[in-house]
């Protein structure tokens, strides 16, 4: 780790790829860092102590150097060296621990998690009070089970809350901000997609020591932004490592509006609901009709839909969109030929009629979500039915 001018940090390929965010933090870091250093350019520096007797004596005390550290991570010896220094730090906490992050969703990154859930365990112990704002809907089971116990264990001293919708947080650690020397860490990763969801891989690791200004102002944002947010309760945290199978036969079958209404969720692809039929009509006649889809238990009867996999805010998102028309309902579907447990919504209104299906509705959506997963039959019915399949196809609709 080197210490380095934050203008040759902004300079590194890894550091362009964050975005407008990071970058204005890094100036504003930047302005204010060499703000400090032109003031004590201009300053006398003073002895370590110095002493005079009778009633004028005054005491003047050295003022430790603020210190900023930059960690490229480019390997797995650059990690390590990373998480060794922010649990060292964290181990040494005297008063206060305020983090924000994502947390860690694989597995196999158990040994690295367990050293700072151990090292936070340690400080908790100590009396440290400690805050972690949650950024991220994802994480391991064993990530989530080890906070979990840690909030079970010191439920005076240790809070954990959501902010899972604010994507423009990034990782951050302060330690003992309003102590004599505050530690900021600033955790900079690559948001990477992939086939089971978005991963990260951390890129950029900032250290500023003995920043009591920039610390102490830090805390007091973070602290604010702590009481707007919902607490989680041990099992809120393992619920956190949980999934749900989402059957759905409507508007979200077209990708663009689920993701829009559900960012992190993942496409399983078609799938068909046994024991129950669907009332085309019924779907052309309101986007919440009764009638639309109705369970029959007959095996003979099934109609086909899209699942999509939900993390625990995702389907905490969804409920909240849904649940003014619709009642959830636990089902069996069929993913590639293999039963699956899901939920799905039923319509709860009454029907209501639409004789015109304008451009731009409800059935636009379904037409789209039917013609991107090559839902043929489902295309013929609603063809056969009066929607425009053809012309939205075309684009002329």
């Amino acid at each position: 780790m080197t210490e380095v001018s934050l203008l040759d940090i902004l300079s590194q390929p890894a550091w362009q790829g964050t975005g407008a965010v990071i970058a204005f933090i890094g100036l504003v870091l930047y302005v204010w860092v060499e703000a400090i250093r032109r003031r004590r350019r201009h300053s006398p520096a003073l002895p370590p102590t110095s002493r005079a007797h009778g009633p004028a004596a005054q005491v003047q005390v050295w003022q430790q150097e603020q210190v900023v550290r930059y960690l490229a991570i480019v390997d797995a010896e650059s990690e390590r060296r990373y998480y060794s220094e922010l649990t060292k730090h964290i181990r040494g906490a005297k008063e206060v621990v305020y983090r924000t992050g994502r947390g860690f969703h694989h597995e196999g990154r158990a040994s690295v998690y367990g050293e700072l859930i151990k090292a936070e365990e340690e400080a908790l112990n100590r009396g440290v009070e400690m805050i972690r704002i949650q950024i991220s809907s994802r994480v391991a089971a064993s990530w989530a089970d080890g906070y979990a116990k840690l909030l079970d264990r010191f439920p005076q001293n240790f809070r954990i809350l959501a902010d899972i919708e604010n994507v423009l947080m990034n990782d951050m650690s302060l330690i003992d901000p309003h102590g004599h020397d505050p530690v900021i860490n600033f955790l900079f990763e690559n948001l990477l997609p992939g086939p089971l969801g978005t991963t990260s891989r951390p890129v950029i690791a900032l250290f500023i020591e003995n920043a009591r200004t920039l610390s102490s102002t830090l805390a007091q944002q973070l602290v604010k932004r702590a009481g707007k947010l919902p607490g989680l309760t041990p099992q809120g945290v393992r619920d956190l490592a949980r999934t749900y199978t989402y059957f759905c036969w409507g508007v979200h079958m077209a990708s663009r509006k689920m993701l829009r209404d559900v960012p992190d969720a993942l496409r399983l692809g078609a799938a068909v609901l046994p024991g129950w039929q669907r009332d085309i009509h019924g779907l052309l006649a309101g986007p919440a009709n009764r009638a639309t889809i109705q369970h029959t238990g007959d095996s003979r009867h099934a109609f086909d839909g899209v699942a999509y996999e939900l993390s625990w805010w995702g389907k905490a998102r969804l409920d909240r969109l849904e649940r003014r028309s619709y009642e959830e309902v636990m089902v069996t579907i069929e993913v590639n030929g293999k039963a699956r447990p899901a939920f799905t919504y039923v319509p709860l209104p009454p029907a209501t009629a639409q004789t015109r299906l304008t451009p731009g509705s409800w059935i636009d959506l379904i037409i789209e979500g039917a013609l991107e997963n090559e839902m043929t039959a489902l295309l013929a019915e609603l063809r056969s039915a009066g929607a425009g399949v053809d012309a939205l196809r075309s684009g002329t609709l």
